[in-house]
């Protein structure tokens, strides 16, 4: 799925929308005095929640035909009609990953792992974009419990995708700075890029579970 032009294409501008936001996060916090710091922080992880969601349900929309299986290639003129229902699914996706941060050892978990963050949220967003894009589509209701992954198999992605995010840390611990060592360029920059797009695989993985239910073969 990856490898699809389109779906490609979308992760690459993925990836430059998280590079440029990060770049112009470590910009404005070098800006700021020591005192202003913690409130810069706390402004700085609501508003990149928000970003990401939004960017993430503009990446979705886009390639929902082609992850469905449902149009050889990503068209706007497909799904334009759903772009309200888009942002509003970047809301609320935003708004869940937000009060999961909140949860002690959960938020903790998350905040630690972009690549686990962008999955949940990027969870959210699929199922509360597919479903009724399909139902449209295809002019039928479809049984939710019939398309998308159960519980067990849903906390196998995540499994997935933590096991991924802790072998790209171990394949890239040359690049990351001592112990006891301020971040550098990688921990601050790259790597949480890298991180994220660990998140987005997995993602276009159970987009592709729900595609191959949608499509049983014979």
């Amino acid at each position: 799925m990856l490898v699809h032009p389109s779906v490609a294409l979308a992760t690459l501008l993925w990836m430059a929308a998280q590079v440029l936001y990060l770049r112009l996060i470590r910009w404005s916090t070098g800006q700021k005095e020591m005192d202003e710091a913690f409130s810069a922080g706390c402004l700085t992880q609501i508003v990149g929640v928000l970003f990401q969601a939004l960017a993430l349900g503009l990446l979705l929309l886009w390639t929902l035909p082609v992850l469905l299986g449902l149009e050889p290639r990503a068209s706007w003129a497909a799904v334009e009609g759903f772009a309200m229902l888009a942002t509003r699914a970047g809301l609320i996706a935003a708004l869940a990953i937000a009060l999961l941060s909140f949860l002690p050892w959960l938020g903790n978990f998350l905040g630690g792992s972009p690549g686990l963050e962008v999955l949940v949220g990027g969870g959210i967003l699929f199922r509360l974009l597919s479903h009724p894009y399909l139902e449209a589509r295809l002019g039928r209701k479809i049984p939710a419990e019939s398309l998308y992954p159960g519980l067990w198999e849903s906390l196998g992605y995540l499994a997935l995708a933590f096991l991924a995010g802790r072998l790209l840390m171990l394949a890239t611990l040359k690049l990351r700075p001592a112990a006891g060592q301020p971040p550098n360029a990688f921990t601050r920059l790259w790597g949480p890029s890298l991180d994220t797009l660990v998140g987005i695989v997995v993602l276009y993985l159970y987009a592709q579970s729900v595609a191959l239910r949608l499509h049983p073969g014979p």
